[in-house]
């Protein structure tokens, strides 16, 4: 990685100064984007000049984007198609997450909050909803932090493995490939502070683990993180893959989110190092709350019909509702190293989650077990993949039910955003249903 890579070039000015601190930077061209459901990024580029005149009423854009399957088809009967007639919607620049791209040259990247035309905000919009979420968090008199860490493939220019064999942490793996590594995070280190990086469990797998932030600005850094990898490998002639799990008979691609509340003092909310495991009740009613709400959320920490092909035993992908103090099995590992990092981890998602639509799930689920003082049961033990435990559903179709179901969920994210949501994932399940996949016509076809 050059010398320079030591942490994002952001902007902290006002909309006064943008346009000069753009140019001192050498900014030719900005990038103004936005997240669908399934975590790609869309938005427009556009020289200085036209940001200039397009920087208080936003960038048009059309709103079917939000309709939008894996395969960028358009899903019918949601409020952002043809019952609006294709209508726009509009991203108004958050220079708050205003920041200059390493990968991209000459070129900066923001955020755009989505908006009607009349102002109104776009509810079903995922970023939206965490902001909708984190606001009642504020309102409770706290903040919070997270920290995530990326587990992704490293793959040729046709999606196909560049190694092989299992060698995890190993260092003589890790510069077999050094100068995509650094060519990787080089690019990632537009987004945030890169803590560490290591080989995974998995040929030319990785795992990256981003410094905490605020939980709104986290959300924007990974998942630019993931874009901003993804375009990077191309430029090399390769591919990286955050898919949940991309091969057979071999781990997947984690995404493991750390979580503190911040109180009014600004001191852990989580800590008590006099009290068993080192934690306060808040702590142990927010892992509650999580542990309570995962079936109704399961369709949005396992978004895709891929998602579940990591639920199975034995796969370091954790199946049980359960928490355990430093356990990697449970779906909550509790870590408790010293009181100002006490800290909730969540284990369950795959590579291939909404950031932002995680966070708020996350998030929301453990602010509802504070305020109904939700009890986590004691601390599992052991390899809890090998007992008998209570289990996330392992079925997309189950998922998609229970999401719809909750009125819970409506009431934390929304009207608008469960409907729309439920509508895309639902045309994606029904699809999926429809394919036959090819291993299971070799398995059946030549008996049956």
């Amino acid at each position: 990685m050059s010398e320079a890579a030591t942490g994002p070039v952001r902007f902290t000015g006002t909309s006064d100064e943008v346009i000069d601190w753009l140019r001192d930077h050498g900014v030719q061209r900005v990038r103004i984007e936005y997240c669908d459901y399934g975590g790609v990024a869309r938005g427009k580029a556009m020289d200085v000049a036209h940001f200039e005149r397009s920087l208080h009423h936003g960038i048009a854009f059309c709103a079917t984007v939000m309709a939008f399957d894996m395969a960028g088809n358009v899903v019918p009967n949601t409020n952002y198609g043809e019952t609006i007639g294709y209508a726009d919607f509009v991203a108004k620049p958050d220079l708050s997450s205003l920041r200059i791209l390493r990968h991209e040259p000459d070129t900066a990247l923001v955020m755009g909050t989505l908006t009607w035309p009349d102002g109104r905000v776009v509810e079903g919009d995922p970023r939206n909803v965490l902001h909708r979420v984190a606001g009642r968090m504020e309102t409770m008199g706290y903040e919070a932090t997270c920290a995530p860490e990326f587990e992704f493939f490293l793959l040729d220019g046709a999606h196909e493995m560049v190694d092989v064999g299992v060698q995890c942490y190993s260092m003589q793996k890790r510069t077999q490939f050094l100068a995509e590594e650094y060519s990787l995070l080089d690019a990632a280190a537009a987004h945030g502070e890169l803590e560490c990086s290591h080989y995974e469990y998995g040929p030319g797998q990785y795992e990256v683990s981003i410094r905490h932030q605020p939980v709104r600005q986290m959300a924007d850094n990974g998942h630019l993180f993931r874009a901003s990898m993804k375009e990077a490998a191309m430029q090399m002639g390769n591919r990286v893959t955050f898919m949940a799990k991309p091969f057979d008979k071999m781990t997947g691609n984690s995404c493991h989110f750390h979580m503190s509340l911040v109180d009014k003092n600004g001191d852990n909310a989580f800590a008590a190092p006099d009290q068993p495991h080192h934690i306060n009740d808040t702590c142990r009613h927010f892992m509650g709350g999580v542990l309570a709400r995962l079936t109704e959320l399961t369709a949005i920490f396992f978004p895709n019909s891929n998602s579940y092909r990591r639920l199975v035993p034995g796969l370091f992908a954790p199946i049980s509702l359960a928490w355990g103090v430093d356990n990697r099995t449970a779906a909550i590992r509790l870590i408790n190293e010293s009181p100002s990092a006490t800290r909730p981890e969540l284990r369950v998602c795959g590579g291939d989650v909404n950031v932002y639509l995680a966070l708020a799930a996350y998030l929301a689920a453990g602010l509802d077990g504070i305020v109904n003082k939700t009890d986590p049961g004691p601390a599992a033990e052991g390899d809890l993949d090998m007992q008998d435990m209570p289990r996330l559903p392992d079925d997309w179709g189950e998922a998609l039910a229970r999401f719809e179901a909750s009125d819970w969920v409506k009431d934390w994210f929304g009207e608008e955003f469960c409907r729309n949501y439920a509508t895309v994932k639902r045309y994606e399940y029904d699809d999926f249903r429809r394919e036959v996949p090819e291993t299971e016509r070799k398995r059946y076809v030549e008996w049956l």
